[in-house]
C-alpha cells in the first residue's frame, strides 16, 4: 500500500510538471530600474538597467531591460528629460552577460519594438539567486566593460544615490548612480491559492523520489 502511494505521488508530481510552464506569473512592467550616469569618450550616457516584468520570479519570463541615452546636460540622471536623446544601433556593438555564481551565460541585445534607445535579451530564471548584467562591447567607439547587480529587495534595498567620479577604464568614467532593481523571488511567493513548485525543486523532488522508490523495489526484491 505505501508503495502504491509513492507511485501516486510520483504521478501527481508529475502533471503539476506538466503544467507548471502553462502557468505565468508575470506582472506589469515596474520602473525599479538602476541608473547610472557616465562619460563615455567624449559624451554624457545615462544607462536605465533592470529587469523584463519585474517584479521576477523563478521559471516566469523575464530578461535584461536596457535604456541608453545621450543625458541631458541640465538634467542628467532622468532618462525623460528634454535633452536625453536615445542611442540606436547597440544591437550591433554591445552584448551581455549573465552571472549567477560559477555560471555565466552571454546574450545578445535586441531593440525593444517602438522604443527607440530601449534594448531587451530574454532569459528564464531557473532559481532564486543573485544575478549581475555585464554589458560589454564599445559605446561612443569606446571599450565598455560595465556590470550591474541585482538586490534581494529592489529597489528599496538599493544603496544611497552617489555622485562621486570614479575611472571605470580608460574613457570611462562613472558620474552617478542611483535606484536598483530587484533579484529573482521564489515561485511560491505568487503561488495562490495554492503555494507553487519551481520546475527545479520538482526535479529535486522526482529525483529523491526516483531514488526512494528503487530503494522499495531493491528490498521488495531481497525479501522475496
Amino acid at each position: 500500500m505505501q508503495k502504491n502511494s509513492k507511485i501516486s505521488t510520483l504521478i501527481g508530481a508529475l502533471a503539476l510538471a506538466a503544467l507548471l510552464p502553462l502557468v505565468s506569473v508575470s506582472t506589469p512592467q515596474a520602473f525599479a530600474h538602476e541608473r547610472q550616469l557616465y562619460t563615455i569618450g567624449d559624451q554624457d550616457y545615462l544607462i536605465v538597467i533592470g529587469s523584463l516584468n519585474e517584479p521576477i520570479f523563478v521559471d516566469d519570463k523575464s530578461g535584461v531591460d536596457l535604456r541608453v541615452l545621450r543625458a541631458d546636460p541640465n538634467n542628467p540622471m532622468n532618462s525623460s528629460a528634454e535633452g536625453a536623446a536615445p542611442v540606436e544601433g547597440l544591437e550591433e556593438t554591445v552584448q551581455v552577460e549573465l552571472a549567477a555564481g560559477n555560471n555565466t551565460r552571454t546574450l545578445q541585445l535586441e531593440p525593444a519594438f517602438g522604443e527607440p534607445g530601449a534594448y531587451e535579451a530574454p532569459f528564464y530564471p531557473t532559481v532564486a539567486t543573485t544575478i549581475s548584467y555585464r554589458l560589454f562591447g564599445t559605446i561612443n567607439n569606446t571599450p565598455v566593460d560595465l556590470t550591474f547587480t541585482c538586490t534581494p529587495t529592489g529597489e528599496a534595498g538599493a544603496a544611497a544615490a552617489d555622485n562621486s567620479t570614479v575611472q571605470v577604464s580608460e574613457g570611462v568614467v562613472r558620474k552617478g548612480i542611483e535606484g536598483g532593481y530587484g533579484c529573482p523571488a521564489p515561485v511560491t511567493d505568487a503561488g495562490f491559492p495554492e503555494p507553487l513548485m519551481s520546475n527545479n525543486e520538482i526535479v529535486t523532488s522526482l529525483e529523491q523520489l526516483q531514488s526512494e522508490i528503487q530503494s522499495m523495489n531493491t528490498a521488495t526484491g531481497s525479501a522475496t
